[in-house]
């Protein structure tokens, strides 16, 4: 029945939203004390009308999506999502396929509303158990979502290839054919560097029916491009829009990541040295043992200290074959998008200094219209949330929209 036929017209219909509603303002009023969210009167205004005009399931999404914005906020603190809800119950797990074995934890929530939910962490030496994002799988299944989140072996040790690919099409297998019980379909999360091998999995034929949407935050599309950004501070892709200026530490995170594929181990052992001293101290001194590098972790290192953004494809192509046919692999812009049939939202803050907007931007260009939807959040500093939560605004539209997916809408 339409929003102005007998649905809004019935008191308790009215009665039920008019509750929602009164939940909805006291949480925005605490995430505004708690985060410092200046959404103003008239982000309430507008956010109201929309939900108000499509009843009151998108009401308690907008309601849903300011707790978890607070619950995000307050980390291990109190929250009123966490008063209001029950924790989901976590399971350490392993799985294996096709002779590959794993470890992955799951998140039960307590009342499981909103599908399964695959969460890719990104480089991080602490892995699924990162604290961060324990958090976050914690504030998902709060929300009921059922969340799994693979050990991925190479983004632990900041040696990322296409084995992350390959193991994350084994996690949605797992996920949606581990037991008869399992859901026919799952969605996909990553962030940054995961977002590319997330993505590339998600198009994989075996598996591609089965991912529903996928959650993509501050991730890359174009790897050379991406790679000139870090180096040299270029965003070839940026449409004439100015890019702030990188990050001194991405070039020795890149560096990191690619180490694996040098076969001489003294070559990678003093770029680990150059690169771990650099990222502890950016003015550290590196001389000696580049002077001591043979010649694939020569080009490795001119690469990653490069500052002319026309010799990067030059200086890529110097590189071990090993090495450029993974960057490849792992880009993107490579491949042929019409076989990702999942939605994708896009999750990217204007100002990020690691990866530029114009990624997400280009790949939901790349896409054919309505297939992804791009949230440039103001208050995401690359993948972390920027104290003040200045741009709450744009986090928030994001999750109503997650929720609405994790629903099946």
């Amino acid at each position: 029945m339409s929003p102005a036929g007998g649905v809004l017209s019935s008191r308790p219909y009215l009665v039920a939203c008019l509750k929602v509603r009164r939940e909805f303002d006291i949480a925005a009023s605490l995430v505004d004390m708690r985060t410092r969210l200046r959404l103003g009167a008239l982000l309430m205004a507008l956010s109201l009308l929309p939900a108000l005009l499509s009843g009151c399931a998108s009401l308690n999404r907008q309601y849903q999506a300011l707790l978890v914005l607070g619950d995000l906020s307050a980390g291990s603190g109190e929250s009123r999502l966490k008063r209001r809800s029950e924790p989901p119950r976590r399971e350490g797990g392993h799985y294996v396929r096709q002779g590959r074995a794993y470890q992955a934890d799951l998140y039960h929530p307590r009342e499981p509303s909103r599908g399964s939910l695959l969460l890719v962490h990104g480089f991080t030496e602490q892995g699924r158990r990162d604290p961060r994002l324990v958090a976050l799988a914690m504030t998902l299944g709060r929300v009921g979502f059922t969340v799994m989140v693979p050990e991925l072996e190479g983004l632990r040790d900041y040696s990322i290839s296409t084995r992350e690919v390959e193991a994350i099409v084994d996690a949605i297998r797992h996920a949606t054919w581990a037991a008869p019980e399992a859901p026919s379909r799952t969605a996909v999360a990553a962030v940054s560097f995961a977002v590319g091998p997330a993505l590339i999995a998600a198009m994989d034929e075996a598996v591609a029916h089965r991912v529903s949407f996928v959650v993509a935050v501050g991730g890359y599309y174009d790897m050379t491009d991406m790679l000139r950004y870090v180096t040299t501070g270029e965003d070839r892709g940026g449409a004439g829009r100015a890019a702030p200026p990188p990050q001194r530490e991405a070039r020795w995170a890149v560096l990191l990541s690619q180490l694996h594929w040098l076969e001489d181990e003294q070559d990678r052992a003093l770029l680990e040295t150059i690169a771990r001293r650099r990222l502890a101290d950016p003015e550290a001194p590196v001389a000696g043992e580049a002077r001591r590098l043979g010649a694939s972790g020569r080009a490795l290192y001119e690469l990653v200290t490069n500052q002319d953004p026309g010799r990067v494809e030059a200086l890529i192509a110097r590189l071990p074959p090993s090495l450029v046919r993974e960057l490849e692999a792992l880009d993107p812009s490579r491949r042929a998008l019409d076989s990702l049939q999942a939605r994708l939202v896009l999750i990217h803050g204007p100002q990020d200094r690691v990866i530029p907007v114009s990624h997400s931007r280009r790949l939901r260009d790349a896409l054919p219209p309505g297939q992804a939807r791009l949230f440039e959040a103001g208050a995401l500093q690359h993948v972390a949330v920027s104290p003040g939560w200045r741009d709450g605004w744009g986090l928030w539209r994001a999750l109503v929209h997650v929720l609405a997916l994790g629903e099946g809408e």
